[in-house]
């Protein structure tokens, strides 16, 4: 039976995935390797549904939610600001951001799916003149706010963009980051969509986690990377940012379960969640949580 079911694993693929195509084509010849089956034992069945995911959600009204709950007073302080949301998404927290009150807010996304998405959002609710989509930052912008949201574990060449944030902000303006999982915590491979093995990018190598992930993505990505993740530890974080030059005025890890002492350990790489923080120009002293 278990051979069977490995053979079966190993050679096809299950009607209904992709639309009942089949990734036999970009499979190593002679099927999965055995790392990957094995792998496969820790994940949902090829063509059945996403596994829900912990990535955030927008509800009519409670955009700016997460937002609020890790910079207290987000909401308010936006108020008559200039504000660049960068990694937008569909557009849901820049036309929250409007709405809030900000006097210009211009969503940077890549994606030109979801930039059009982004767009149609903002005309639905007649904020065309407030609310703006680009795909790079315009030369001439200049932001008092600038916010990052889930977006920094996904920037390829996140020193090149750190830089091109900082290059945006009117002196005294404010960089607000927060992103998680990071590469080390539990969940950061970011393959829980299809894998319930936390830590699976320690566990397996890219190789075969890449290989198992063909069965439920069609990208035919082969490495991390090329699936979008940089990799973005806490340690390669704070390198990116005491390299920028930029002082933190705020900072907030939140590990797993809440245990957020494990932070001050030397296994916290391995239970950050969360990664949080105010960058701006200048001496300001330091506040963490």
């Amino acid at each position: 039976m278990c051979a069977e079911y490995l053979h079966g694993l190993a050679t096809t693929v299950p009607p209904g995935f992709v639309g009942g195509l089949t990734v036999m084509h970009r499979l190593p010849a002679g099927g999965l390797s055995w790392g990957a089956r094995v792998l496969l034992f820790f994940c949902r069945a090829p063509g059945t549904p996403d596994y829900p995911t912990v990535e955030v959600h927008y509800e009519p009204g409670k955009e700016l939610e997460r937002l609020d709950e890790v910079f207290p007073g987000f909401s308010d302080i936006v108020r008559g600001k200039v504000v660049i949301d960068f990694g937008c998404g569909e557009g849901y927290q820049a036309v929250a951001i409007a709405r809030a009150g900000a006097s210009r807010v211009i969503g940077v996304e890549i994606n030109e799916r979801l930039l059009e998405l982004a767009r149609k959002r903002a005309a639905s609710l007649r904020l065309e003149g407030t609310v703006g989509f680009e795909r790079r930052l315009p030369d001439t912008l200049k932001a008092d706010f600038i916010v990052s949201q889930n977006s920094f574990e996904h920037f390829l060449n996140p020193r090149e963009t750190l830089d091109q944030m900082l290059q945006a902000l009117t002196p005294g303006g404010k960089l607000y980051i927060t992103f998680g999982p990071p590469w080390y915590a539990p969940w950061g491979a970011h393959m829980s969509f299809f894998c319930r093995l936390p830590w699976v990018q320690l566990l397996f190598r890219q190789r075969t986690v890449m290989e198992a992930r063909l069965l439920f993505r069609s990208d035919n990505a082969r490495t991390y990377r090329e699936s979008g993740l940089a990799q973005m530890s806490v340690a390669k974080f704070e390198g990116l940012i005491a390299a920028s030059g930029l002082t933190i005025e705020f900072r907030r890890y939140d590990c797993v379960h809440k245990m957020n002492w494990l932070q001050w350990t030397p296994m916290r790489e391995l239970f950050v969640n969360r990664v949080s923080c105010v960058l701006t120009h200048g001496y300001i002293s330091f506040r963490c949580t």
